[in-house]
């Protein structure tokens, strides 16, 4: 009875492990539309390191698998992609964004936050698989699993670090009316100066100044003709 909960609970492990599986091949994917859509080239050069990391992720997961799994009938590294979890609105709230959103930097930033939910929930997954491998003494799967674990909270903490930066950069994007109004201020600033300015003529002969044409004119007529 024994031997046989033990394979239960061995079983039951590599369910959870596939789960795991089954969040990297969809943050794969999402990972890779995020490189294709931010606007901001640090947040690209980040995402395409955490995409390779992602693929040794999926490796580790399918090696780990397959090693403690063999033998078992319809146990083997998945393939599906599984639901990420993120932040949804209800729809009506949703549908209202979408139609008030007006350029890629809010989206980008709107990602971002899903980025750190994303990271978050996948830490929390990996710390809960070696919790597991460490009561059911299956210690050889743990390196792997802490090494992914590690990774995942480097990118969490990056995110982290960094939302500040994100968001001073993007959001000049998005609040488009902010620049407009601060250039057209600066525009009639400028109309207003030279309004101001009196326009005089010289004379060349005495370089005596005058405030019209012809001011100068009848100078010149007068004095120097």
């Amino acid at each position: 009875m024994k031997r046989e909960m033990r394979q239960d609970l061995r079983d039951k492990f590599i369910l959870y492990l596939n789960s795991a599986l089954a969040m990297e091949n969809a943050a794969l994917e999402r990972v890779q539309r995020r490189i294709e859509q931010t606007v901001l080239e640090d947040v690209k050069q980040q995402l395409q390191r955490h995409l390779e990391e992602t693929k040794q992720h999926q490796d580790r997961l399918r090696r780990i698998i397959r090693s403690i799994g063999t033998g078992v009938a319809g146990l083997t590294p998945t393939e599906e992609k599984g639901q990420l979890p993120i932040a949804t609105p209800p729809q009506s709230i949703m549908d209202k964004i979408h139609a008030s959103r007006t350029s890629l930097a809010e989206q980008d930033l709107m990602q971002s936050v899903e980025d750190m939910i994303v990271e978050n929930a996948e830490v929390t997954g990996y710390n809960l698989l070696i919790q597991m491998a460490e009561k059911m003494n299956i210690g050889d799967t743990i390196p792997y699993l802490r090494q992914s674990l590690d990774e995942e909270e480097r990118m969490f903490g990056w995110l982290r670090a960094n939302t500040p930066a994100m968001f001073a950069k993007l959001w000049p994007q998005i609040d488009g009316s902010s620049s407009s109004s601060v250039s057209n201020s600066k525009t009639r600033t400028t109309a207003k100066n030279i309004q101001n300015i009196d326009q005089t003529f010289k004379c060349e002969t005495c370089n005596e100044t005058f405030k019209s044409r012809e001011d100068l004119k009848n100078h010149t007529i007068q004095k120097h003709e």
